[in-house]
């Protein structure tokens, strides 16, 4: 994780699991920190929404690994990354998730005057879902792209340079994301950049997201199996992961 003053003076916060960095802080002291951060004209600060899948790819993947010690911030996106956390410091932490941090970030850009960009998804989603926060808050957007997690780099840089971008939000799904962002960083001239997984999918209108009852309880990942069987397969790390946290993570 990049040293950075602000992230310093929060490292009591910081909880390694597996050897990934996790910030244990609220979801509040997350939006205090991006405000601070974009207040600085600090470019490229990184966010990472990390939840049990992502740890789990990450103890069998070296580079992804890796690609988790170079953001500035990854925040608990997931019930089974807060038990892990609360196993191993006794406090429990708040949830943070990515799609209710996209939420707030685009309710928040009309009095801060962050431009949002909305890059990813599938179809016309990216443009969607930009739509639907500029008339939900009058979100300000820097613009909308769908484009490709691979093979199209340069094209989307094209499309980036020369807009005034204070967050870019990638919803190229968990991993992709994160791997294009680690590719681009450098050519990136944004304030901040988050990789948002499914989001564009929910605020698009195409995917109902779980109610809030399931999302209070941490059983979104539940509610979402239950409404698309498929997801099975990704589903089967989370028993993996339950069990190397309950034999390899102590207090």
């Amino acid at each position: 994780m990049k040293s950075d003053s602000i992230i310093y003076k929060n490292n009591g916060k910081i909880v390694n699991i597996f050897n990934i960095p996790i910030f244990s802080g609220s979801k509040r002291e997350v939006l205090s920190i991006i405000k601070a951060v974009l207040a600085r004209k600090k470019e490229n600060f990184w966010i990472a929404t990390v939840n049990p899948e992502f740890v789990m790819n990450a103890c069998k993947d070296r580079a992804f690994n890796k690609i988790l010690h170079r953001t500035n911030l990854n925040v608990i996106d997931g019930v089974g990354l807060a038990w892990a956390v609360k196993r191993k410091t006794g406090k429990k932490p708040e949830i943070v998730a990515g799609s209710d941090l996209v939420n707030d970030l685009c309710s928040l850009s009309k009095i801060n005057n962050w431009n949002i960009y909305f890059l990813g998804g599938f179809g016309d989603r990216s443009k969607r879902t930009a739509q639907y926060f500029e008339k939900k808050y009058q979100t300000k957007v820097a613009g909308s792209y769908c484009g490709l997690a691979v093979g199209e780099d340069e094209k989307i840089l094209k499309e980036l340079k020369g807009k005034k971008i204070d967050i870019l939000l990638v919803a190229y799904g968990m991993k992709r994301q994160e791997e294009w962002i680690a590719r681009n960083l450098s050519k990136l001239k944004v304030g901040m950049v988050m990789g948002v997984g499914r989001s564009f999918d929910y605020y698009s209108g195409d995917l109902k997201r779980a109610p809030i009852f399931w999302r209070k309880f941490g059983l979104e990942w539940l509610y979402s199996l239950i409404k698309q069987p498929g997801r099975i397969k990704r589903q089967v790390v989370l028993p993996k992961f339950f069990l190397k946290v309950l034999f390899q993570v102590r207090g």
